[in-house]
């Protein structure tokens, strides 16, 4: 949500609403990354506790608190080192990314914008490779800006001066980390204010270069725009006001992109319930494979009478449980086996969180009207949209709004448009057919490649229904366990 008042506490940090939006984001990002991401953020994940000891008391007590607490670091490491991360939120996006993508979007630029297709941001990508950056941001996280900026003009340059490569309004692309909350204009949208995190490369000497950040202030003063970058200290290092037109801008050229509108309020971030359901696969996975480590494995339990020099003198390479050991024990001697009785519980509930998953991907990618038929949902002019299509209508919106502010800095009057792809591939699935989809797109059967392949074709694989279900299966097999009832089973057999 955005703010109308700031303090001097968050200059570069955002109020305690920008950082619990920052905390989702970081793990939506950790779930699509995988696994050495997620290990990164495991402090908000619900891991093992184990006891820690205090420091003090005598040389001997202090030594013996170090080695616990040592012994329990090195075990929650294991604990989550052993884990294996099911990627379902990352193959989700590749996903709906490779929907919206199945198809080019319509663009058509007026003679001054042409340079935008090979170089929009100034950098030398395009303006499929900024859309496609912004579908991907507003897809994930539901937030991305992109500032429509140019050098200073205070020169007064000419139109074909403006026009030149060096010179020609740019789009500067922020992610939603980088956004800290905007102030507007009392109880309207207008935006008066947005500050921006920068980060830009300081020469320390011959040999090294550090990374400092710098604040872009985009500010309206007496009705006039001020683009202004601050250090972080708080000294100001420029202030231009850019032109249009020979005239100074009335508006900030900042457009916000929203996974529900592009408004500046923080919008519903699409792929959480997914990554968060993720998350708690992995813990699940991590409990599973801890729980194997430790009493998966047999525990050997020895009941004699002999003394232990007695023992020593019998078995003097100590007690051999392998298939081959040989042992000498007295007449009445007892030895045992003890293991962890299989029930299957955690991968149970594993393979229920498999299933949420599939659920809540393919959710992204439903019509509230999925239940009607394809000619009904044409006739249904007020029908909502799923959450990708959505998306694809604010990128798109947002898009020609930053088309139209490069415009206005070249003097350029005729209109563009570029409008992303709306018809996807579910469009005219029923709700089981996207379940299955989705099934196939989380356990890596169906690549995003193949998506490409399915929208164009309108079929899911090459593949047979029965070749499919297969691996589906086998791949579940290998990530998931067994169910309760196959667990039990198996245990039965083995006792046998």
């Amino acid at each position: 949500m955005a703010h109308n008042t700031q303090t001097t506490d968050n200059f570069l940090s955002g109020d305690s609403n920008y950082q619990e939006q920052f905390n989702l984001w970081q793990e939506v990002r950790a779930a699509i990354a995988g696994k050495y991401k997620v290990l990164q953020i495991i402090t908000c994940l619900p891991g093992p506790q184990y006891k820690q000891y205090p420091i003090f008391g005598t040389d001997a007590q202090i030594q013996q608190a170090h080695a616990c607490n040592a012994a329990n670091a090195l075990r929650v490491q294991s604990y989550w080192s052993r884990g294996r991360f099911f990627n379902a939120t990352g193959r989700t996006h590749e996903s709906l990314g490779g929907m919206v993508w199945s198809k080019e979007p319509e663009v058509e630029l007026a003679p001054k914008l042409e340079y935008l297709e090979v170089n929009a941001d100034g950098a030398g990508s395009g303006l499929r490779e900024v859309a496609q950056a912004t579908v991907d941001e507003v897809g994930s996280i539901g937030r991305y800006g992109i500032l429509v900026d140019m050098p200073s003009n205070e020169q007064r340059l000419t139109q074909a001066q403006m026009q030149m490569p060096e010179n020609a309004p740019r789009f500067i692309q922020y992610k939603a980390e980088q956004i800290l909350p905007p102030r507007v204009s009392g109880n309207s949208q207008a935006v008066d204010e947005i500050k921006l995190i920068e980060i830009t490369s300081v020469q320390k000497n011959e040999w090294e270069w550090e990374d400092v950040k710098q604040l872009r202030r985009l500010i309206m003063i007496d009705g006039v725009y001020h683009n202004q970058l601050w250090t972080e200290k708080k000294e100001l290092i420029s202030d231009v006001i850019p032109f249009a037109n020979g005239a100074p801008l009335k508006e900030i050229p900042f457009q916000f992109f929203g996974a529900d509108n592009n408004s500046p309020e923080y919008s519903k971030i699409p792929l959480y319930d997914l990554a968060n359901a993720n998350l708690g696969h992995f813990v699940l996975d991590c409990d599973n494979r801890d729980n194997l480590h430790f009493h998966g494995q047999g525990m050997t339990n020895v009941f004699t009478d002999m003394t232990t020099e007695e023992f020593a003198e019998s078995n003097p390479n100590g007690l051999d449980v392998g298939a081959k050991g040989r042992n000498l024990f007295n007449a009445g001697d007892k030895v045992e086996l003890l293991q962890l009785e299989a029930t299957g519980a955690i991968p149970a509930e594993m393979e229920r969180d498999q299933q949420r998953m599939v659920m809540l991907g393919a959710q992204l990618v439903t019509d509230n009207t999925s239940n009607e038929t394809a000619t009904a949902k044409r006739i249904d002019s007020n029908a909502s949209t799923s959450v990708l299509k959505r998306i694809s209508f604010n990128v798109t919106s947002g898009l020609e709004q930053c088309l139209e502010w490069a415009a206005l800095f070249l003097g350029e009057s005729k209109e563009s448009t570029y409008k992303l792809n709306t018809d996807f591939v579910t469009d005219d699935m029923t709700p089981e057919m996207i379940t299955k989809q989705m099934e196939m797109v989380q356990g890596g059967v169906l690549p995003k490649a193949t998506l490409y392949e399915t929208a164009r074709k309108v079929g899911f694989t090459k593949a047979d229904d029965e070749t499919l279900a297969a691996e589906a299966e086998k791949d579940s097999a290998e990530i998931v366990g067994m169910t309760e009832q196959q667990a039990v089973a198996q245990a039965a057999n083995e006792a046998e």
